[in-house]
């Protein structure tokens, strides 16, 4: 079948889909029109399926499955390959749809598969292509729900449930060291924990993430990266967030720049988000008595030490705002309980790694 690709309603390239003697799929590019490229472009099927919920994403393979999305084809058919990481959609080549009809930004999310993306409750009820579950990655359930004039993702934890605590503790600080951080909260939904955040993409901006920008993966690589595009600053107050709250699962995936949508011009650093696997996740109040054993339990995905990284990207200003947090607690929720002796544990490893890394 051929294909348009379009950012909005622009025409970037037309494109066919074809079939090998393997029954394997790929996308075959036929005309651009642009010289522009998406940000980590290598070709044209990996860029396509990398669109699609990663498959290890809890309740997403089944949900891919019944919709009809498992395949490359049937992937771009059904969902138009949108989502809301950018403006960037897919259609056959005769359809009459405008960017208007399928913007995920502007229309109704279908709630069926917002459920079912969720808690796993599939349904082979009426579905409309307007749902961002099968283009949002991690591996937690979640579901994008748009409330008033904003659209939140709500996610859960795992087996214990507390990581979307230590998502909401996390932002408290967040918020000191990285003023641009997303703010979480906490609240219920159908009975489970979550933590939910505001989109901070839009029609406007889009979010292209660190893995796209740059093929050293080092910690100096990410930081001469980001410097330049004046963004240096935040990488640090970023990875020093990250040693703080021992943040086993920062990665080139969950940090990154934010866009013009249009002309694909990087502003900015984007935003701090996804700090659910830190303060100690996994482990629970009784096993955070023994600090040093709980700090000596986790190591970074980004850099090899928690403290060495810290160190070496402290700056004047950043030691400045360190200093200030040496009366730093976090807060319970006004109404969600959180165990108060978890609280006071994770304070005092908090300022064990303040004064590890002002040392």
């Amino acid at each position: 079948m051929q294909y348009l690709f379009l950012n909005k309603d622009s025409v970037w390239l037309e494109f066919h889909c074809e079939q090998n003697e393997y029954l394997e799929t790929t996308a075959q590019e036929d005309v651009w029109h642009t010289e522009l490229r998406p940000f980590g472009y290598a070709n044209l099927t990996d860029f396509l399926e990398q669109r699609k919920a990663p498959k290890h994403r809890a309740h997403i393979a089944e949900l891919l499955k019944e919709y009809g999305c498992d395949t490359l084809e049937g992937y771009l058919n059904v969902t138009h390959a949108l989502s809301l990481n950018d403006t960037f959609w897919v259609k056959p080549v005769d359809s009459g749809l405008q960017w208007k009809d399928v913007s995920l930004y502007r229309n109704p999310f279908n709630e069926i598969i917002s459920e079912a993306a969720f808690d796993g409750s599939v349904s082979s009820s009426g579905f409309s292509s307007t749902s961002p579950e099968f283009s949002t990655d991690g591996q937690y359930a979640k579901c994008w729900v748009r409330e008033d004039d904003t659209i939140q993702l709500y996610k859960t934890g795992g087996v214990f449930g507390v990581e979307p605590i230590a998502e909401y503790l996390a932002s408290q600080l967040a918020a000191i060291l990285c003023p641009d951080a997303v703010r979480y909260e906490l609240a219920f939904y159908h009975g489970e924990l979550i933590s939910k955040c505001a989109l901070f993409t839009s029609e406007r901006y889009g979010l292209a993430k660190a893995a796209a920008l740059t093929k050293d993966r080092t910690i100096s690589g990410f930081l001469r990266c980001f410097e330049s595009i004046g963004s240096g600053d935040a990488f640090r107050r970023m990875c020093i967030l990250d040693a703080l709250i021992l943040n086993i699962d920062r990665h080139s995936g969950n940090f990154g720049v934010l866009y013009e949508n249009d002309t694909l011009q990087i502003q900015k650093m984007a935003p701090v988000f996804d700090n659910n696997r830190s303060l100690l996740f996994d482990l629970d109040s009784d096993q955070l008595k023994n600090m040093e054993w709980c700090i000596r339990h986790c190591a970074p995905r980004l850099g090899s030490d928690f403290i060495a990284t810290a160190r070496g990207l402290l700056t004047d200003d950043v030691r400045a705002d360190l200093k200030n947090l040496k009366d730093f607690r976090f807060a319970g929720h006004p109404e969600i309980c959180i165990e108060p002796e978890r609280i006071e544990r994770l304070n005092a490893i908090l300022q064990c790694q303040l004064k590890k890394i002002l040392a």
